[in-house]
């Protein structure tokens, strides 16, 4: 079988080097496994997608995007919400932070520009990827080189969702617009999904 992940990318409101040069920075611990039924690092999480989005940005010539806390943050909780929810949306019922722009607005940042990118991708890397379940309740999958397929670490998640963020042309729109400085991305995580999880994404941009 191969699983499809899903996304969704939504603009808000509007107001160099050479690709051979880029790099993706390092992110010092992103390749560890991540353990998703335990506290997982949304500050690793952050900095390991926003190492590919910059990858990304500085191959089309651009600048790179900075670190914001307070975008992290309402990331981090609507990616949760929709864990919760089982489902992905732009809209939530967290009070305040219902629609995309008053995320922005509870992000506690000034902003002229913005938008929101979101995904869905298994807790094991199977997205994509022809699999078989060999051990269904202690979550082994196989390949089909018939190697175990292990679960994401901080740096293969980070790499799946902007990757396939970048397939799609809104969500690369979002990622390459000129007019944000500022990302904050979260995670959160469904344990009821099928395949023994799911993680949903979010990512905050500002400008």
């Amino acid at each position: 079988m191969v699983l499809k992940a899903l996304l969704f990318g939504m603009l808000l409101v509007t107001a160099a080097g050479s690709a051979a040069a880029c790099s993706r920075a390092a992110v010092p611990g992103a390749q560890a496994p991540i353990r998703a039924e335990g506290r997982i690092d949304q500050g690793l999480v952050d900095a390991a997608i926003r190492a590919e989005v910059n990858y990304h940005r500085c191959r089309a010539g651009l600048q790179p995007l900075a670190e914001a806390g307070g975008l992290r943050k309402v990331a981090g909780q609507h990616a949760k919400w929709m864990a919760r929810a089982h489902r992905l949306s732009h809209r939530s019922k967290t009070p305040g932070q219902a629609t995309p722009v008053a995320r922005l607005k509870a992000s506690g940042l000034r902003f002229r520009a913005g938008s929101e990118n979101i995904g869905q991708i298994a807790r094991f890397q199977i997205d994509g990827r022809s699999f078989r379940i060999a051990d269904a309740a202690g979550c082994g999958f196989l390949g089909g080189d018939g190697r175990a397929i292990p679960p994401h670490s901080y740096a293969s998640l980070a790499r799946t969702i902007v990757n396939l963020w970048m397939e799609s042309s809104a969500h690369r729109s979002n990622i390459l617009d000129r007019k944000v400085s500022r990302l904050g991305s979260g995670v959160g995580f469904d344990a009821k999904a099928p395949y023994c999880g799911n993680y949903y994404v979010s990512q905050s941009f500002a400008g």
